[in-house]
């Protein structure tokens, strides 16, 4: 998972360099304008670890060629078994080697914990101001036709598809122009839907709270926000120094309460308020968009995010084989080799190699992983074999070993009946009868350690050795040295 939110941090990372250049040669200032942009990376950032795990993902040719052959393969290795002896002077190499193993996996846990933790707590965040708005609504009342609260202390605008605007006490005493210019501001929020564009990037802040492009894009959006209202009630004749007064008194009004509104929404005066009242009050025209030069931008900007969300480097040798003469060849035929317990039925309901598909680098990496992750097979490679009509697919595969017995030397404190029992418990999958994988047994034999631990061994150490019976099987032989009690 660390690997997918990272690769997704990188990819998000491009996608916002490629539109602040875009922005910046096409000359961009209109807050409008940049909203909907820095609005369409916040979304593409946010849409990252979903495409990224279920999306289809497009070659891109990037990396060096690799040697051409006359045939196309693909060798992906896996974890080779390690053939370890129980003689003496191996010990210390066999647990040196489990115990930098562990070291890597308790960091990576400690990784995604730290994640999991950051992220539950603004999502946590997240949900109880969803569900303070929810309240708010319901217990706010309408005074003079319009909802009115006496938990806000400025006005503020709320709600996803239908935005309300509710009012603080004491608002009936604004003057007629204060009441005209701040429901401006907030009607324009409900037309634009920023109370919900604000929750999406809360979200996508929760998702990815270690990026700080998502805290930007969060404060950013909630800037062009705020100051394109701003715009939005000059352009209907208010005068920049009254609105701005307005605007000082809500935030006096804020100051004095002491209080803070818990909910989500977009509450007065808003963010960057020294900012926003020196721009108002110069008074800055920028002027409009054309068409042309709009859709120019949208369109360079969308192809970067795409480009950037869907694109997978790969070798060029398989792009260009895969482009070139083979362009229009089809699957002709798809054969599996090197199984011998893994029925091939098994295999093939794996593969979306299909026959009469066109050649497709991306579906066979898929395949690969695929026939990874059921945890049988040590190794997989494929290779393409021409043919007058098209060309035939074969996955060689190379079947991991089957543990036919477990076996503990050195151990004299433990029963192997408290050992089965914990190994149980802690689910770590090593029985007989069951494919080898060294996590398990890397696993089991910390388990078989905390036991000797916790029976007064703190010194003790485990190592891992595995001794091949053919044709295809291994014993596994834990080695325990105990150590002084």
């Amino acid at each position: 998972m660390e690997t997918m939110l990272l690769e997704c941090a990188v990819r998000a990372t491009l996608i916002a360099t490629g539109t602040a250049v875009v922005l910046s040669v096409m000359r961009i200032k209109n807050v409008v304008a940049l909203h909907h942009a820095w609005t369409g990376v916040m979304l593409f950032m946010l849409m990252l670890p979903l495409w990224t795990a279920f999306g289809y993902q497009v070659p891109i040719r990037v990396l060096s060629p690799i040697n051409q052959q006359s045939e196309l393969i693909m060798p992906v290795s896996a974890e080779t078994i390690p053939t370890v002896t129980t003689r003496k002077g191996d010990l210390s190499s066999a647990v040196s080697k489990r115990d930098v193993r562990l070291q890597a996996v308790n960091w990576r846990r400690f990784v995604l914990g730290v994640y999991l933790l950051g992220a539950s707590v603004l999502l946590l965040r997240l949900a109880m101001g969803t569900i303070g708005v929810y309240f708010l609504i319901r217990r706010a009342r309408r005074e003079q036709g319009r909802l009115t609260s006496s938990s806000c202390v400025s006005p503020i605008t709320v709600g996803w598809l239908r935005a309300v605007t509710i009012l603080p006490d004491g608002w009936t005493e604004w003057s007629q122009a204060k009441l005209d210019a701040v429901l401006a501001h907030e009607n324009e929020h409900a037309r634009r839907h920023d109370p919900f564009c604000q929750w999406l990037a809360l979200l996508n802040r929760a998702v990815f709270w270690f990026h700080p492009l998502a805290w930007w894009l969060e404060r950013k959006l909630a800037a062009l926000s705020e100051e394109a209202c701003d715009r939005a009630v000059l352009e209907r004749g208010h005068e920049p120094r009254e609105y701005s007064e307005y605007l000082l008194d809500l935030a006096g009004s804020v100051r004095g309460a002491r209080k803070r509104l818990r909910v989500l929404g977009m509450a007065m005066p808003g963010y960057f308020l020294p900012q926003r009242i020196q721009k108002i009050l110069r008074g800055v025209d920028v002027a409009k968009i054309s068409r042309s030069r709009m859709a120019l931008t949208i369109l360079v900007c969308t192809l970067f995010s795409v480009v950037f969300t869907t694109g997978t480097p790969v070798h060029a040798r398989i792009v260009a084989k895969a482009t070139t003469g083979q362009a229009a060849m089809t699957v002709t035929d798809v054969q599996i080799r090197g199984n011998r317990r893994i029925p091939t039925d098994t295999i093939r309901s794996e593969l979306q190699t299909k026959l009469g598909d066109p050649i497709s680098p991306t579906v066979i990496s898929h395949d690969i992983r695929a026939l990874y992750s059921l945890g049988f097979f040590d190794d997989v490679q494929f290779e393409t074999e021409s043919t007058g009509s098209g060309m035939i697919i074969t996955f060689s595969v190379k079947e991991k070993p089957l543990i036919r017995a477990i076996e503990y030397k050195g151990l004299h404190s433990v029963t192997i009946a408290e050992i089965q029992q914990a190994l149980r418990n802690a689910h770590t999958g090593l029985v007989p009868e069951s494919p080898y994988s060294l996590d398990r047994a890397t696993a089991a034999a910390e388990v078989l350690k905390t036991i000797l631990v916790a029976k007064g061994y703190a010194q003790a150490t485990v190592g891992i050795a595995t001794e091949r019976v053919p044709p295809n099987a291994v014993n596994v032989v834990f080695v325990v040295d105990e150590g002084t009690r």
